[in-house]
């Protein structure tokens, strides 16, 4: 079965959406695109922000829709870094229903804004006695507009998640990439820093890099990502050298017509020669092609949408990330998705359950009345029998017992002899015969009151010798010897003997 993933990157300047189709054979972008919001009408200077984002985001979604087949499709999405904030806590227990339920008192006096208009979420790092997590909160009004704006567009997201987090989760499966790295997904305005360690993400921060000196911009993120090389080391008291600084971009990547906002060779330097650390861009569209035969129907867009490609492969191989929709179940997703189907299948299956149980009550009636037509057809013949019993309780048992009366009535009365069994005469026959007497038995023939035995030895005085020793046992009487001939072939005598009982 096929999967189709609608992945939305929602960024301060524009989206980057995603169409890929998801099975067994195949992982395909069906199609991908990216619409700057200076495509979009700026809204008046009356519209607080996130109005703002909900009217950019409603023409700039528009777009996509007529473009793509949404139709059916699974939506995740990013919420832009202007409105995420992340934290780090250490809590005393493991369960997340409980750290779920301090998060509000831990953060309250850290937030600018009422705790009540903050979405919160947090992915755990270390499980111990005291757990280390990563929190991230995000404005309840911009998590709002968001999905607003797709269930309008007929679409009904079940994830979303703060930028930088897809590409640091899927980039720690690749055994590449199993050392300490850095992580920083970088727009034309924000940066979301992401150290990795162990495969997890432990320490994220977002900062605001644009600055009009592309050069400027790239100070910003070389001090960015100092920064969160120290929150490291502060928080879990270990040094934190990471092996590479991984570059995930998200922008038109169009070195004709749109100016790289950041000086790459300046960052590289900055970072090489403060650090000694290497710094690798990442092509996601690329490193999908190969970890998941990732093709795409059509050429590839020279646009860089790495976020975009990162949320669809995390959840194509099922990796957990912080949701400020709330904790994602595959249960309730498939429920969602696929509910008109199960009703009906269960419909169906009621449907079918009624008729076997009809079936069984009709075969079970039938039985009923067979059995009923038996038992009157038993008392017909009880009564044809016995016509003088009057009362008939249960007729197989009384005529049982009746019929075993009147056998008892007309069996003789006199002694009968014991009959004597073929295994008793032949125990008889062989305790008579010595082992020294050359005599063997050939043939047994019994009759209603006699039986007749035939066989051979050396002379006629063991047959003669044979009849005497038989005529002495109690259950054998008149032994004859009915012939005694000579063999010539053999020279033996072979002989019958007929003993009545």
């Amino acid at each position: 079965m096929s999967r189709k993933i609608f992945s939305l990157d929602i960024r301060s300047r524009g989206i980057f959406a995603l169409l890929v189709e998801n099975s067994l054979k195949e992982t395909r972008i069906d199609g991908r695109m990216h619409v700057p919001f200076a495509d979009v009408p700026e809204p008046s200077e009356e519209v607080d922000a996130a109005e703002g984002l909900r009217s950019r985001l409603s023409a700039a979604l528009g777009g996509v829709a007529e473009a793509m087949d949404l139709s059916g499709a699974e939506t995740i999405v990013t919420i832009p870094a202007a409105w995420v904030s992340f934290r780090n806590f250490q809590v005393p227990f493991k369960d997340r229903r409980k750290i779920r339920q301090v998060l509000p008192f831990e953060l309250e006096p850290l937030l600018p804004y009422p705790v009540d208009e903050m979405a919160i979420d947090f992915q755990i790092v270390q499980p111990a006695e005291k757990t280390d997590i990563l929190v991230s909160v995000a404005r309840t009004e911009a998590i709002a507009v968001i999905r607003d704006v797709l269930q309008a567009a007929g679409l009904d997201p079940y994830l979303l998640t703060p930028p930088g987090l897809p590409g640091a989760a899927y980039l720690a499966t690749l055994p590449e990439y199993d050392q300490d790295v850095v992580v920083a997904d970088v727009d034309d305005e924000y940066a979301t820093v992401v150290a990795v360690a162990g495969a997890k993400a432990h320490v994220a921060r977002c900062f605001f890099l644009k600055a009009a000196d592309p050069a400027r911009t790239a100070e910003r993120l070389g001090d960015s990502i100092f920064q969160v090389i120290t929150a490291f080391e502060s928080l879990f008291y270990r040094d934190f050298t990471p092996s590479k600084i991984l570059i995930t971009q998200n922008r038109a990547a169009d070195p004709e017509n749109d100016e790289d906002p950041i000086d790459m060779a300046v960052f590289r330097r900055k970072i090489e020669t403060t650090l000694g650390i290497s710094v690798e861009p990442i092509n996601m569209a690329a490193i999908l092609r190969e970890k998941m035969d990732l093709t795409e129907a059509g050429e590839p867009s020279p646009v860089l949408m790495n976020t975009a490609l990162s949320l669809a492969a995390m959840e194509i191989l099922g990796i957990r990330t912080i949701n400020f929709f709330g904790e994602h179940s595959l249960i309730r997703k498939y429920w969602e998705e696929y509910k008109h189907n199960f009703i009906k299948t269960g419909l169906i299956a009621a449907f079918v359950f009624v008729l076997i149980m009809f079936n069984v009550l009709f075969e079970a009636r039938f039985l009923q009345d067979q059995a009923n037509r038996l038992n009157r057809r038993i008392a017909f013949i009880f009564q044809s029998t016995f016509p003088e019993v009057e009362k008939i309780i249960d007729p197989v048992q009384q005529m049982q017992t009746l019929v075993r009366q009147e056998q008892e009535k007309t069996t003789f009365s006199g002694i009968i002899e014991q009959e004597v069994l073929n295994i008793d005469i032949l125990k008889e026959i062989s305790a008579r015969i010595p082992q020294d007497l050359d005599v063997e038995l050939t043939n047994f023939v019994r009759g209603e009151d006699n039986v007749v035995i035939s066989g051979h030895t050396a002379s006629f005085n063991n047959v003669d010798d044979l009849k005497n020793r038989l005529e002495q046992a109690d259950i054998l009487k008149n032994i004859t010897i009915s012939s005694a001939n000579m063999e010539k072939s053999t020279s033996r005598i072979q002989f019958k003997l007929k003993i009545d009982l």
